[in-house]
């Protein structure tokens, strides 16, 4: 992105896109690309607060100068919010009274959906098909990548991949998000950091994932660029 250009994220909180996710699911639209993209990314943020004492709010980069931030919904159109490779920002929830200016984490989301023979060698494979082969190298970009489907898969063999790949994986960091219960009605998060090293997390279920969407405030509509 031209340092010289102008743009700015508009900012919202976990809580109300997960909201607007369910209203989304009910109307028949929870498949569209972006809306599997917003739950991944609800579900990715949910996990690290699980595993951090920290909270973060959800960022949608735009070109320009900030004006009146339109709509919740208008995020869930598909392209929304992404600018090349980035389709969303995390930005630490500092609260009214914290500093303006924050680090941001600049995120990629991709789904492994519908595929014929879910394996880890399959998802290897598709990591380096969809991904690894054609990402430009970016030292701050994190890739999440999100089981969508009923998958045997090995953490581990994943990670050793990863690290050992020469060339070097084109991401900072590459993170596995998967449910792994057993019992639909008790979901069980799963989230690893697979690169650039093993970093085992925290499992996340039903009632973490409310206690923690509790209590939830209303942030400001957007971040110009200079306070980020």
């Amino acid at each position: 992105m031209d340092a010289l250009e102008k743009w700015y994220a508009q900012i919202v909180d976990v809580k109300t896109l997960f909201s607007h996710w369910h209203t989304q699911m009910r109307a028949g639209l929870a498949r569209r690309k972006r809306s599997r993209e917003i739950l991944t990314v609800c579900f990715f943020t949910l996990c690290l607060e699980n595993n951090e004492n920290k909270r973060f709010l959800v960022g949608f980069q735009q070109r320009g100068v900030p004006g009146k931030p339109g709509p919740v919904f208008q995020l869930f159109q598909d392209g929304f919010g992404e600018i090349e490779d980035v389709d969303v920002i995390l930005v630490p929830d500092l609260g009214v009274d914290g500093p303006a200016i924050r680090d941001i984490h600049r995120c990629q989301i991709v789904g492994y959906l519908e595929r014929p023979d879910p394996s880890t060698e399959d998802l290897i494979s598709f990591l380096e098909e969809k991904k690894l082969r054609v990402a430009a190298n970016d030292d701050d970009l994190i890739l999440i990548l999100h089981l969508e489907q009923p998958i045997a898969f090995d953490w581990v063999k994943l990670s050793i991949h990863l690290q050992m790949r020469r060339p070097k994986v084109p991401y900072s960091q590459i993170f596995l998000l998967a449910q792994t219960g057993l019992d639909p009605t008790k979901p069980i998060f799963s989230c690893r950091q697979v690169y650039p090293r093993m970093l085992p997390m925290r499992d996340m279920d039903l009632e973490s994932a409310t206690t923690i969407l509790a209590d939830r405030k209303t942030v400001c509509p957007f971040i110009p660029k200079e306070k980020l």
